[in-house]
């Protein structure tokens, strides 16, 4: 009697988790630099679909946002084609009932693909924080570039933290290049997954 082979497991779903400005998608294209194999969704390739039919105040906008996801994961969990890449996800999801609903979407994804699920909150000082957030860059992709806004969400909010996941990590990245903390992140995944 055969007995049936375990599937191997997919490359990892590693989720960069910050305030606006901290640098993420910059850090996100060098650490694409050092890994096979792998491809980067920033938050606004899935923000903007929805931000082009509904404005955030509406009803219906968070439902729509969730839908735009579920396709994606959905792909991420079904699709066999994606199982040999590792996807960099750059978010920002404060710690109330919605972050971190939508966390949780991110960590079922990596459980139903059968892919370890890597969260790493990255985190600088208000003043580098906000030098950042004004960089010609940011408008360039039509990032958000309000310090005052920004300003509230640190007063106000928290970043969503993975606490006890066995693959979480905190990074303060206020006095590091981009490549710097790109190579501190590659490091983190290959203990992680050495396969990378």
């Amino acid at each position: 009697m055969t007995t049936a082979a375990v599937p191997e497991p997919r490359r990892p779903i590693v989720h960069l988790n910050g305030f606006p400005g901290v640098g993420k998608l910059t850090i996100a294209r060098f650490l694409l630099k050092l890994l096979p194999f792998a491809k980067l969704v920033h938050n606004h390739l899935l923000i903007n679909p929805a931000d082009a039919i509904l404005h955030r105040t509406q009803p219906g906008y968070q439902t729509l946002r969730r839908a735009i996801r579920q396709t994606i994961f959905s792909a991420l969990t079904s699709e066999p084609a994606t199982f040999d890449t590792t996807y960099i996800f750059t978010d920002f999801q404060s710690d109330d009932e919605l972050g971190a609903a939508v966390c949780a979407e991110y960590l079922a994804t990596a459980e139903v693909r059968r892919a370890a699920f890597i969260p790493i909150m990255l985190f600088c000082d208000e003043k580098t924080n906000m030098q950042r957030l004004v960089s010609s860059d940011r408008e360039l992709h039509s990032k958000l570039t309000d310090v005052e806004l920004v300003s509230k969400f640190r007063l106000e909010e928290d970043v969503h933290r993975f606490t006890g996941h066995p693959n979480y990590s905190e990074l303060d990245v206020s006095n590091l290049t981009p490549e710097e903390a790109a190579r501190q992140i590659y490091e983190h995944l290959k203990h992680i997954c050495p396969e990378l």
